[in-house]
This record gives C-alpha cells, structure tokens and sequence, in this order.
C-alpha cells in the first residue's frame, strides 16, 4: 500500500516545476477506500499475510477493455478545439484574437483560416517550447497578414490602443506558474465585452486514462468556477469534450475588476 502511494507521488513529481499543485498527494487511507472499492467490484483482492493486494482475472480483463475503449488524447483534442471555434462561430469577421502559449500555432492556424486576425504568443522559457514561435512561423501557411506570432509573455504584454476581441489558449494555462497574474492579464487585454476560451486536459478519471498524471496540472472546474470571477471575468461556461474542458467566459461590458493589476507594457 504504502509503495504504492509513494509510486504516486514519485510519478507525479515531475508536474511540480510547472505548477507547485499539480503533484498527487494521495494518502493511505484514500488508497485503502479506492482499493476497497475496486475490490467489491471484483477486480482487485487482498492477499494474507502481509495485506499485499493483487489484481484478479476480472481486474485484468476490466483494464484491457479501459485501455481500448479510452479515447486517444490527439485524437480528442481535434473535436475539443471543434467546440471552442464554434463558440466564436457569430463573431464578427476580422476580430482579433490573441491566442496565449500558442505553441507551434496549433489553435492559432485554425483561427486565422476562419478569417480572424490572429497574433499567436508563447514564452518559450521551457525546453519543449523555446523553439514553437519559429516552427510556428514556419507552419504558418497562408494565414498571410491574418497570423503574426512573437515570443512574450502575456504578463508582460499591452496591446496599444485597444484590446483584444478574444484571447484563445490551447493547453497552455495549466503551464504558467502564477496563473491568477495570467488570468488578470489576460481579463485587462480583452476589450469589454470580449470574450475568453481555453482548452485544457480533464481532471479527473476519463482525464488520467488519456492523459496521465499530467492531466492533474489542468484546472479542475471548481478552480475555473473561483479563479475566473476573481480576476472580473463573467458569464462563465465549462464543456466536456471527450478528455478535454472547453471553458468559455466573458469581460463585462461595463465596469472594471479593482483588485487586478495591468500588464505591464512590452
């Protein structure tokens, strides 16, 4: 039991330097009602001596069929970002969208060939990500004039003169270390009345299978639901997309969040 616990944690532990939450602490006692349970189903028994658990014929059949009836995480993504477009399907042609980690362009691509103007922005402070802004440029296409992309950081960035229509990001929020100065950010660069959409991995069981431990760096929807109204913005909406959450949500049209600081000009 305690093995296994400690397997947990050990291999969660690589989440904490994106973000301090995102390692699994899972204690003794939760294990044994998670073990218990799987037990009453039949999948798993309690061996004597010594309280070692082992899995059952029935345990191994049941994970075989949650290994191929599981849906590929790449695969749920396309249908994920399907959802977050077509909440953007009565906006104005030409809107501008600033699309946040963007990564190799992924999001931002489909964007621009639906005709928004569309700047595309990644930090690159990690490994994985210090060349996108290039590779994205490289990928860019025929986005022509609708598609720009920079490397900044959206805590840094002002837009002058006016904001954005949307601000877009595709797995990227559950990468920032600060995420309420992100969300603040992000709140003071839409114009009101704009809206802001992400996707992001599921937390939670359907999440895990697809995922791995990673899915427990995402926002649950109960942190979307505090985090979101703290930094001002409304009208919030959360969507199960297969293994992904599409979350729509809105900078009021009038009156302005106190607590927020501006991002400072770049």
């Amino acid at each position: 039991m305690r093995e296994l616990v400690e397997e947990i944690k050990a291999r969660s532990a690589e989440n904490r330097p994106i973000r301090s939450s995102g390692v699994l602490h899972v204690g003794i006692r939760q294990m044994e009602r998670v073990l218990y349970k799987l037990a009453d189903q039949g999948w798993v028994r309690l061996r004597l001596p010594g309280g070692q658990w082992g899995i059952t014929g029935a345990g191994r059949r049941a994970r075989r069929e949650m290994e191929q009836t599981s849906p590929d995480a790449s695969d749920s993504k396309q249908p994920a970002a399907s959802k977050l477009i077509a909440r953007l399907e009565n906006a104005p042609r030409g809107s501008y969208v600033l699309d946040v980690g963007t990564g190799e362009g992924f999001l931002a691509r489909k964007l621009a060939r639906r005709g928004f103007h569309v700047l595309g922005i990644d930090s690159g402070v990690f490994d994985y990500s210090k060349d996108s802004i290039e590779k994205a440029r490289e990928n860019a296409g025929s986005g022509g004039g609708r598609l720009e992309f920079r490397t900044a950081d959206v805590t840094e960035l002002r837009r002058p003169g006016c904001g954005f229509d949307y601000v877009v990001a595709s797995q990227s929020i559950h990468c920032m270390k600060d995420q309420p100065k992100c969300l603040e950010a992000i709140y003071y660069l839409l114009k009101p009345g704009g809206r802001f959409l992400a996707l992001d991995f599921l937390v939670g069981r359907e999440g895990f299978l697809a995922h791995g431990f990673h899915c427990f760096l995402a926002m649950s929807r109960e942190e979307w639901a505090e985090l979101l109204p703290a930094v001002g913005l409304d009208d919030i909406h959360t969507y199960k997309v297969k293994n992904y959450l599409v979350v729509d949500a809105r900078r009021p049209s009038s009156g302005r969040h106190a607590s927020a600081t501006a991002p400072a000009a770049a």
